[in-house]
Parts: structure tokens; sequence; C-alpha cells
């Protein structure tokens, strides 16, 4: 069985200030809604191994996929999330801080390739290797904005900037871990929003 493959994990930035900050009803409801929106923007055959509070740590176990594939999925969801976003903003009645405060909730997504394989404890199945934990280790970084791509050299066979050189800006970076330097693209995604209708 082939154990590699891409690790994609969109997470809700500013869930912890709103889950804290505001009514548990309510931001539960929103927060519930908006992992729903991001699970069915799924295009590319992900797999969910599960979702983590503010984030989705989706799987797909093959060869590097294509990056335009990946930044086409991205977009998809990103554009869902603050579509949705939106409509909740125009349509609610209820003025507490969760439902006021959600259109200013955020996305991220962090992809990365590597090696990780399935176990099972009781009915529960869970992902285990150094590559998950890897991905885990970039959702904290240094990066100012929370609206971007992260892409880790593992997942970059050429320089993603010539594929998409036009539609996104790249910068590089690195994490600091206590086993070693996680290098990695990143290019921020703020722009998708003008292409989301009214």
């Amino acid at each position: 069985m082939n154990n590699k493959g891409l690790i994609f994990i969109p997470d809700i930035s500013g869930f912890t200030r709103f889950v804290n900050d505001v009514e548990i009803d309510h931001s539960r409801h929103i927060i519930q809604e908006l992992l729903e929106v991001i699970i069915n923007s799924n295009q590319i055959g992900l797999e969910i191994s599960e979702i983590e509070g503010d984030a989705i740590l989706f799987y797909k176990y093959g060869d590097v996929p294509d990056l335009a594939a990946i930044y086409a999925q991205i977009e998809k969801m990103f554009c869902a999330f603050h579509k949705h976003l939106i409509s909740y903003d125009h349509r609610r009645f209820c003025h507490c801080k969760a439902c006021a405060g959600a259109v200013e909730l955020t996305l991220k997504v962090i992809t990365h390739y590597g090696e990780f394989t399935e176990y099972t404890v009781k009915n529960f199945s869970k992902l285990i290797g150094k590559d998950i934990i890897v991905a885990h280790q970039l959702l904290k970084n240094d990066i100012e904005q929370h609206e971007y791509w992260l892409v880790t050299d593992k997942l970059t066979k050429d320089d993603p900037g010539k594929k998409l050189a036009e539609k996104l800006n790249w910068k590089r970076s690195e994490k600091q871990t206590e086993t070693g330097t996680i290098p990695f693209l990143y290019a921020q995604l703020g722009h998708l929003k003008n292409k989301i209708s009214a």
C-alpha cells in the first residue's frame, strides 16, 4: 500500500477568540455550518481523517498532486466559505457578538506532501506519521495575515510561482521546530473575495 499522499488542512482563523468572547450556542452553529460548507466544496476526492475544532484534516493517498488542481480546490472552498459568511451576515436577525462577528472569521489552508498511515481505535480511524505532525506544526507560524495558502517544499516539484504567477504572489519562509527547519512558500488569498457575487 502507498503510504504517501497529500495532507490538506483548512483552518478557520479567529475561532478561538470567537468561541471565548461570544455566545456558545450561536458560535457553535456558525462554525458547524462553515465546516460543512468546506466539506461540501471538496471536488478532488479528499478524505476526512477528523474535524479538529476549527480545522479539518483532509488527506489523499497518491503521487504529488498538481498544484493548479490544489489551487482550484482552495479557491472553491475559500469562495464558498466567504459567500456563506456574507449571506449569513445579510440575513441574520440576531445581534449577539457571535452573529455580528462571524463575518470577520478567516480561512487559511496548509498543504503538505508526505508519508502517513492509518490506525484504528475502537470505531475511530486516525492518521499517524511525522508528516502529519509537520502539517500541524505549520498551523502556528509567523505569517501576519490569516487568509493564505501555505505549501511545503515537499509538495512543490518546481517553483509554483511559474505556474500560478499571474494569480498568486509567493513568499518564502520557514518554521523552526525541535526536529529542524520546515521551509515553505505561502500566498495570500484575500483577492479571491473579489470573485464572490453579493
